[in-house]
């Protein structure tokens, strides 16, 4: 039976249930994990600010745990407070990324390095959803290329899914040296080329001096894919995408079902309840 040393965990529809909480269930079933000696790491589309409450919530800082945030652009160790790795949009592509919400139908998201959403339209929909789930302030400014003065990890389009799924095989070919792809059907994500989830978790093996047999990861969304299928042992929530769950070594229960606390206990603990 597989020796399991580092659990990687997506958050929306994966680690927290529709309420966006980590269940008490799950909570104890991590908490006893990581007392046992395996590593916990968050890996998500979010921010690191819009991660922070989640990693508190299962002590990885006195438990020497990680978030991965931006998809993978970004590892962050709990413990330290060090970024470990950090992947960033080339400046040259700044100007034409900004000014792709005045072609087309779509908010343009970015996020600064005092943890706020920077938007010009804080009154959005998906702008103030996004504020809502990463539980962070929206900062509203009349021009974005004026307002970035940090490095910028990722662009989030939020806009219609079918204009979306329209719009994105356009910008793939005219953007090669960006990593372009939806998180959810609705999210439009522009990262740098070779940041998926993936990458930042060999990344963080390497670092470990774990293999990637020693791997477990769940998830749910497309984003998700990438690490599914690199990790040693890839889990699908029940409520996953169809395509994840056929990647996927074993599908746990719903993310409303504390699918991730099964999966831990049947794989790592090696007891189910």
């Amino acid at each position: 039976m597989e020796d399991y040393k580092l659990i990687a965990l997506d958050l929306d529809g994966t680690l927290t249930n529709s309420q966006k909480r980590i269940s008490p269930r799950t909570r104890e079933v991590l908490l006893r994990a990581q007392h046992a000696g395996v590593k916990v790491a968050l890996v998500s589309g979010r921010p690191t600010a819009g991660m922070m409450s989640l990693a508190h919530e299962l002590e990885l800082e006195q438990n020497g745990g990680y978030m991965i945030a931006f998809n993978g652009g970004k590892i962050i160790s709990c413990q330290s407070g060090k970024t470990l790795y950090e992947r960033c949009i080339p400046k040259e592509l700044l100007p034409e990324l900004c000014g792709l919400n005045k072609k087309h139908p779509l908010a343009v998201i970015i996020y600064s390095n005092n943890d706020t959403i920077v938007t010009e339209t804080a009154d959005n929909y998906y702008v103030r959803g996004d504020s809502f789930i990463n539980r962070m302030p929206v900062e509203e400014v009349p021009d974005l290329l004026k307002r970035i003065d940090f490095p910028v990890n990722k662009f989030l389009f939020p806009g219609d899914p079918q204009y979306i799924a329209k719009l994105m095989p356009k910008l793939q070919q005219h953007f090669p040296s960006c990593s372009i792809y939806c998180s959810e059907p609705y999210y439009l994500e522009v990262m740098p080329n070779h940041v998926d989830k993936a990458h930042a978790l060999s990344a963080l093996l390497k670092h470990l001096h774990l293999t990637q047999q020693s791997l477990i990861a769940c998830g749910d969304g497309f984003n998700d894919q990438s690490m599914i299928r690199y990790a040693g042992m890839g889990v699908a929530m029940a409520n996953a995408q169809s395509v994840i769950k056929n990647d996927a070594d074993f599908v746990t229960r719903s993310n409303d079902n504390d699918g991730v606390a099964y999966a831990v206990q049947k794989f790592v603990m090696h007891s189910v309840h």
